[in-house]
């Protein structure tokens, strides 16, 4: 079962509204669109979120997916697309990340993270469906940036 806090973090008020729009004949305009996950950066860091729905179409295929991954103690990534790509990918990376922070004895760098990451994605020429926005602080401040299934970042 999901924690309280997570069972009041939405407000369904709208749905009666909509409903009697609808009967009126005023058509909505918005369009559902599967994922989203965000992430900002401000003077003192990143905070990074995302919904918790993953779906199959139209249909809600889990209702508590995680999407949010801790890749080390100051690196995050959020995952849109196929979840059990996304989840292998970060349990990779991970993995990866927490191997290379032991031998070295230092604090994961942020870039490193984005390099692991996209040079696997690249790997496979966007057949990975993971799409991921990765957040983190290291050294040189709050970093934030977004990559592609191709392995391309912005």
């Amino acid at each position: 079962a999901p924690p309280k806090s997570q069972l009041q973090a939405f407000n369904f008020e709208n749905v009666q509204r909509n409903a009697g729009l609808a009967e009126k004949g005023v058509a909505s305009k918005h369009k559902k669109t599967g994922t989203t996950i965000v992430g900002l950066v401000f003077k003192g860091g990143v905070v990074m979120g995302s919904d918790n729905r993953a779906s199959a179409g139209q249909i809600v295929a889990d209702k508590w997916c995680q999407k949010i991954h801790d890749l080390a103690p100051n690196v995050t990534a959020c995952g849109a697309g196929t979840a059990a790509d996304c989840d292998h990918v970060m349990k990779m990376i991970q993995a990866s990340l927490n191997l290379h922070r032991f031998e070295t004895g230092k604090q994961t760098r942020f870039r490193h993270a984005e390099f692991l990451i996209k040079r696997h994605l690249a790997k496979y020429q966007g057949y990975i469906g993971a799409h991921i926005i990765l957040g983190g602080c290291d050294v040189n401040g709050p970093n934030l940036c977004s990559i592609t299934n191709h392995g391309y970042s912005r």
